[in-house]
């Protein structure tokens, strides 16, 4: 059974969601003020694989991620740059779907920006107000933080260590924070009951959550560094608003991208950009090296640990196209020795030990590891002497951790047309006649051959009497 790190609880839970016919699914997303950078990816990559693994289980999973379209880092960026704000939201917006399609995120369902929001967001002010919750000043509207009782149970914070939200007139107490912000000259604004202004950062991602979701869901995610105030707020105000507890099941933080010392931050500057990086590395190759570690920890950024999962995704890679060229050549032929069922019951055992990695509040660390020892068996006992048990078996449970981790999807979706099966030809041919001179042992000429098909992306291993091959992505 699933069991999911609940930072409310602050210990591993079963996951049972409310409704067991879908999961309701929120993570915080981007504010579009600059291009999607590594950090960023590391937290779209982790819940991404959650999500798959949430479907390859059986469940129908709802899921959302906002975009945050206006906020203070836009503004500012427009006023220095003479742009208008909705314009570099819409050129960063192009970004972060350019990145995340490359990194094969899936889609999420829906995608509510905030300015395509004030109306429903000014109305749930209005009744917090009318609650008692919230109280407007001098144009301004704050969350009376005193008025909620349960403020600072997901991260653990006192009254007597809260210190101000952000600057504005009118607070009650300096620890009160911002629903609506009255409009300074030269920003954006909407007209309110309280006069000109744009929302608070906080009381978007509640209206967007609940509006698409209802006023319970079960999965809230986002990274670590939201947990205060972010998410500590819109719980306070969720909960004030629709008097419902808890207001989200689960919520999950997902572990900071370091870089030196430091988070991977725009603001500090310290950002690879994933734009960047994809012109040096393949994306999956990317994707692997950020599942890498365990979703709740940190990740230091380096060339060098980014090269090692490069060598080992490949790996894992050329093992799926060699037993799938063999398995069109053994195709039809259906037995089993003694050895092969031995080999078969190994792979079962480790694709169970991969589920439970999974099923281990999403262990990818040690599912990977996994998927390694079903590597290393392929290489040392399936190539060697291929049978259609096996090789089967293995394809299967390879096509399995493809769907969870969004990988190897191009192995298992190849080509069918006409173009292909040429291409396909030629290149056995090719190594047919290589093959000859290999035989004749003139080393100097298949050699080159073989340099050149690997100059063409054609990757290449030889076996005793016969040269697998894939073509590098």
């Amino acid at each position: 059974m699933l069991h999911i790190h609940n930072t409310l609880t602050k210990r591993k839970e079963p996951f049972k969601p409310l409704d067991s016919r879908i999961v309701k699914f929120y993570v915080c997303g981007p504010t579009v003020y600059d291009k999607t950078h590594i950090g960023h990816a590391k937290t779209y990559v982790a819940f991404d694989v959650m999500r798959r693994y949430l479907e390859f289980l059986g469940y129908n999973v709802l899921y959302i991620v906002n975009i945050t379209d206006i906020e203070d880092k836009i503004i500012m960026k427009s006023l220095k740059t003479g742009k208008e704000w909705h314009q570099i939201a819409d050129e960063n917006i192009v970004d972060f779907f350019n990145a995340t399609d490359k990194l094969n995120i899936k889609r999420a369902h829906i995608y509510p920006r905030v300015s395509e929001h004030i109306e429903d967001i000014i109305k749930f002010i209005e009744k917090l107000i009318e609650k008692g919750y919230a109280y407007e000043a001098e144009g301004n509207v704050y969350f009376s933080v005193d008025s909620f009782s349960d403020y600072g149970k997901l991260s653990n914070i006192t009254r007597e260590q809260l210190k101000t939200f952000e600057e504005g007139s009118g607070k009650r107490k300096p620890y009160d924070f911002a629903l609506w912000k009255k409009a300074k000259p030269n920003e954006p604004y909407w007209n309110s009951p309280w006069g000109p202004g744009r929302p608070g950062w906080h009381i978007e991602c509640s209206v967007m959550s609940s509006k698409y979701l209802g006023s319970q869901f079960d999965i809230h995610g986002g990274g670590e560094d939201l947990i205060f105030p972010h998410h500590e707020n819109e719980i306070a105000q969720s909960e004030a608003y629709f008097e419902t507890k808890p207001w989200v099941k689960y919520w999950i933080h997902t572990g900071m991208l370091i870089m030196g010392k430091d988070k991977m931050s725009k603001s500090i500057g310290n950002v690879i950009t994933v734009e960047e990086l994809t012109s040096k590395y393949d994306p999956m190759e990317i994707r692997y090296y950020l599942i890498s570690g365990h979703y709740r920890s940190q990740l230091v950024f380096s060339e060098e640990s980014l090269k090692h999962a490069k060598a080992a995704y490949n790996r894992i890679l050329n093992a799926i196209s060699n037993l799938n060229q063999i398995k069109e050549e053994i195709y039809g032929k259906y037995k089993a020795t003694d050895k092969a069922l031995k080999t078969f019951y190994e792979i079962i055992k480790l694709r169970n030990e991969l589920i439970e990695a999974m099923d281990d509040d999403f262990n990818t660390p040690i599912a990977l590891a996994k998927l390694h020892e079903l590597t290393s068996l392929v290489n040392k006992e399936i190539l060697k002497s291929p049978e259609p048990l096996t090789v089967l078996a293995a394809l299967k449970a390879y096509e399995e951790a493809s769907e969870i981790f969004g990988l190897f999807e191009k192995e298992f979706r190849k080509g069918e047309g006409r173009e292909e099966q040429l291409i396909s030809s030629l290149i056995n041919l090719i190594l047919a006649i290589r093959q000859k001179y290999r035989r004749r042992k003139e080393w100097s000429t298949a050699d080159w051959i073989a340099s050149e098909l690997r100059k063409m992306g054609i990757e290449l291993s030889d076996m005793k009497d016969k040269t697998l091959w894939r073509i590098k992505l």
